[in-house]
């Protein structure tokens, strides 16, 4: 086994031939990030409107009483209307969609794995869930929390772990069925990141925070972010499906104590490349925690919570062969992290005090297409989804993002990936504090999570959100009425 020190030494020198091969490639036209304050108030133009459709007096009370701040809402797509919502404190609930109520028995109680409520809080506890890609049929879910500690894995530890639907009862998870995919070492209490999404290639991607600690522990170039030799501070790539003939075995950056239950797809930009860890798929991240897929073009849009300068929201467009440098310790938002009041070292950074946006810079990094400023009150930024559902034709193809402590949603005005130079945003939303994300169902509506304060909120076209009634069933041979509903009875039966 190679040991940390050589590993780290090797990795650098890795990552700077890398980054060299992108130096050759134009920059973009710039744009700088904005600094305006996130005070004030906006809301969305009618017909569009957000309407609660789970309020925190909806959550069923257990034998053990906890508190539920969600975490995600899940649409399995099993023909059911049903959705699952998962709670930081490590319940994972079954939203039934036509009685519009909550089911009083937990999917998964997770309480123990993830701390309860002395561990469960801040930026700890069961942050992230999402479902095989054909849940219909293979009844498999992933969870990505943080350990309450037991046996080799230790507490605060990153934990992505597989579970299965029972077989007697599809409103109810095997707690038996868990089989831990990985275990990421990770002491400290923030920047775990936090996010799960399978893309569109079959894989399963985990995006991780920094390892905690201001400016990447005062590393400068030798911190997470910029390693390829640590899992910390990245988005991973991972085959947990079997569906890479040539996919190889795990190297040794996870925690050596854990087996691990995945492969590393052949295609990931490290692969075999020695002291780089495999499943590295982009890096230069600071503590993403809220990451999606462009359901349309695959394109990947990334939020990531900056220190005390710039929020970040980052794209890495499908056609972008990986892996691609996001900058941090480097840099934060469209400049120097040295510059006050983050004043971060960027001992080993390419020099670089550049304060405009570039795509790529001519060092190989890549700025990000959305950037707000910290000292003006954003301070939690949230990714959210670019919009691709039917029912809501004015905010076709506009991307939302929020931020969990300014309290507003952003949606863009202007996004033309290919020129992310001309990204623009506005304000769509205000009062929305605690917004811990978004959420996307089968149909490509879109839906808040404002975990924060124990609600899902549903974006819709003024007419409310009825569709998540339908049980998904047929839904493409329905005929729809003046109102937009769907007509067929069937939509409505038990």
């Amino acid at each position: 086994m190679i040991t940390h020190s050589r590993r780290v030494h090797s990795a650098l020198n890795l990552l700077l031939a890398v980054a060299g091969a992108f130096a050759a490639l134009p920059a973009e036209a710039a744009t700088a990030c904005k600094t305006a304050s996130c005070g004030g108030s906006c809301t969305p133009a009618p017909p569009v409107g957000l309407t609660t459709l789970i309020s925190s007096g909806d959550f069923p009370s257990l034998p053990t009483p906890t508190s539920n701040s969600p975490t995600a809402f899940v649409d399995p797509d099993d023909g059911r209307g049903r959705r699952l919502v998962s709670t930081q404190q490590g319940v994972i609930w079954v939203w039934d969609g036509p009685s519009d109520t909550i089911l009083p028995t937990p999917f998964l109680d997770l309480r123990d794995d993830v701390g309860g409520p002395v561990l469960a809080g801040g930026e700890r506890g069961l942050l992230a869930l999402t479902v095989d890609p054909d849940y219909a049929a293979t009844g498999e879910l992933y969870v990505f929390y943080t350990a309450a500690g037991s046996g080799t894995v230790e507490a605060g530890d990153i934990v992505v772990a597989r579970y299965q639907r029972s077989a007697a009862n599809p409103d109810v998870g095997n707690p038996g069925s868990a089989t831990v995919v990985m275990v990421i070492d990770h002491p400290a209490s923030n920047h775990n990141g936090g996010w799960l999404a399978f893309g569109p290639d079959g894989f399963l991607y985990i995006s991780t925070g920094d390892g905690g600690g201001s400016c990447d522990g005062d590393a400068g170039a030798s911190g997470d972010g910029q390693n390829p030799a640590t899992l910390a501070g990245k988005m991973l790539r991972v085959d947990v499906r079997n569906i890479d003939p040539g996919a190889g075995a795990p190297d040794d950056c996870r925690d050596g104590g854990t087996v691990a239950n995945y492969e590393v797809p052949s295609g990931n930009p490290y692969f075999g490349q020695e002291p780089a860890c495999d499943e590295v798929w982009a890096l230069g991240l600071r503590n993403p925690f809220r990451f999606s897929f462009d359901r349309s073009t695959g394109d990947l849009y990334i939020g990531d919570v900056g220190q005390n300068n710039w929020e970040e929201i980052n794209l890495q467009r499908a056609v972008t062969a990986a892996p691609v440098n996001f900058g941090w310790v480097c840099r934060e938002g469209c400049a120097a992290s040295s510059a006050s009041p983050s004043s971060c070292s960027t001992s080993g950074c390419p020099v670089d005090p550049g304060t405009t946006c570039e795509f790529p810079r001519s060092s190989g990094l890549w700025d990000p297409i959305l950037c707000h400023s910290n000292p003006q009150g954003w301070a939690s930024i949230m990714g959210g989804y670019r919009y691709r559902g039917e029912l809501v034709p004015s905010i076709a193809g506009d991307y939302f993002y929020g931020d969990a402590s300014c309290g507003q949603i952003w949606k863009t005005t202007v996004l033309d990936p290919a020129a992310p130079a001309a990204v623009d945003a506005a304000c769509w939303r205000s009062g929305m504090h605690g917004t811990y994300g978004f959420a996307e169902d089968r149909h490509g509506e879109l839906y808040v999570v404002v975990g924060g304060a124990g609600r899902i909120e549903c974006i819709h076209n003024g007419d409310g959100c009825y569709w998540t009634s339908w049980r998904g069933l047929f839904e493409d041979d329905f005929e729809t009425g003046d109102s937009g509903r769907w007509s067929n009875a069937v939509n409505l039966a038990p």
